[in-house]
């Protein structure tokens, strides 16, 4: 076991934290390098040489530690910038989110907080001034939070790195307006029109919106399947890839919860099946743009040369491709198919999101309702009481 040092301890893999008392605060910077028992050794040594600077008056924070957040604290004039905390803190963060989310929170970052708040000390951003950018916004409340939780995050480790007192986020409630996202509709075609929609294209096309409504899967989803995906032994196909939008390259699914395994019902594996005369000998992406043999790259391309044309054939009035997914969920809870077992195969983090997004589909009047639960009790039913 390696010496017991006071005030120098293993941070990470790659750094060494040392902590120290300046001005009365508690200092905790990091110093770069494999935690070592060498490094370690020449971490208290360098300790006490700043302990010693302290003492003698001689200690500047900012020259010792250029690269640590709390030089601010000791050099109010030079208070850190939102603009330089957020970079930094975005920087450093953002390895940790999904590809198919990353595109999205670089733009809210640098150029819609960034642009707003940058110029503002960080100890001096208020409620009010983000109160005032929040009415400003067209943003349903789901997209304003999405943006706020960014913000939130930062300032929470703001007031872990000790540069503002309190998160001005916190415990605050907001509302966005009334605008609605395309995908956010929930507008899910009938069994009528999915019969039209399917019976009015063929090939690949019909292929895939088999699949887009049969499974629920995102746009993303099912145009990033790999034949590999397909356990064809047990009739599920694995989620575990997606295609960025404006990227237009394969990467992470959206959460963690959308890493799943998704049933397929006959109808799919039928389709699945037709679809290995297409793009099977390549063995990589299922689904090809059949205009070009190529993978889908977004769902533009999707909506202009098959959605669009398809609905138009059939005569059915349009939503947007988008809605496969929500017909998916409305018709299985409506057919009765359990909300848990629903809520897995669409990749949500739990089944009261489920429940919530689609109860306006729940039958609560059915005529069949409570018989399930009468069955339990009804006097003709034989109950077994373990006897004593």
């Amino acid at each position: 076991m390696g010496k017991k040092r006071t005030g120098v301890r293993k941070g990470s893999a790659n750094s060494i934290v040392i902590t120290f008392t300046y001005q009365g605060t508690q200092c905790r910077p990091r110093i770069w390098g494999q935690p070592t028992e060498t490094n370690l050794k020449a971490a208290t040594k360098f300790r006490a040489r700043v302990l010693d600077a302290i003492e003698d008056g001689t200690f500047d924070y900012a020259t010792t530690f250029p690269k640590d957040k709390q030089k601010y604290l000791f050099n109010p004039t030079s208070a850190i910038k939102v603009k330089q905390y957020l970079t930094e803190w975005y920087e450093g963060h953002k390895h940790n989110y999904a590809d198919s989310s990353l595109e999205k929170n670089t733009n809210i970052i640098y150029n819609q907080l960034i642009p707003t708040f940058g110029k503002y000390p960080i100890a001096e951003l208020k409620w009010l001034d983000i109160k005032k950018w929040i009415k400003k916004q067209s943003n349903t409340t789901k997209t304003l939070s999405n943006k706020l939780t960014l913000l939130n995050q930062a300032l929470d480790e703001a007031v872990d790195d000790e540069l503002i007192a309190v998160n001005p986020l916190y415990g605050k409630k907001f509302k966005g307006k009334l605008v609605s996202n395309k995908n956010e509709i929930i507008d899910p075609c009938s069994t009528k029109e999915i019969r039209l929609i399917l019976n009015s294209c063929d090939g690949q096309i019909h292929n895939l919106f088999t699949l887009a409504f049969f499974t629920g899967l995102r746009i993303s989803e099912y145009i990033a399947l790999t034949w590999n995906d397909i356990d064809w032994s047990n009739n599920r196909l694995h989620v575990n890839k997606a295609m960025t939008q404006a990227a237009k390259i394969v990467g992470l699914p959206k959460t963690s919860t959308s890493y799943r395994w998704v049933k397929l019902t006959e109808d799919v594996i039928t389709v699945l099946k037709d679809q290995k005369q297409y793009t099977y000998l390549q063995n990589k992406e299922i689904f090809h743009n059949p205009r070009l043999n190529k993978p889908w790259k977004g769902d533009q391309a999707i909506r202009k040369t098959g959605w669009t044309p398809i609905l138009r054939k059939a005569e059915v009035r349009y939503r947007y491709p988008y809605q496969t997914r929500h017909t998916f969920a409305s018709l299985a809870i409506t057919s009765g198919e359990n909300i848990g077992w629903v809520s897995k195969q669409m990749g949500h983090k739990d089944a009261g999101f489920t429940y919530r997004t689609y109860a306006r589909f729940i039958d609560e009047d059915a005529p069949e309702a409570g018989n399930k639960f009468a069955s339990l009790i009804n006097p003709k039913t034989e109950l077994k009481i373990a006897s004593k």
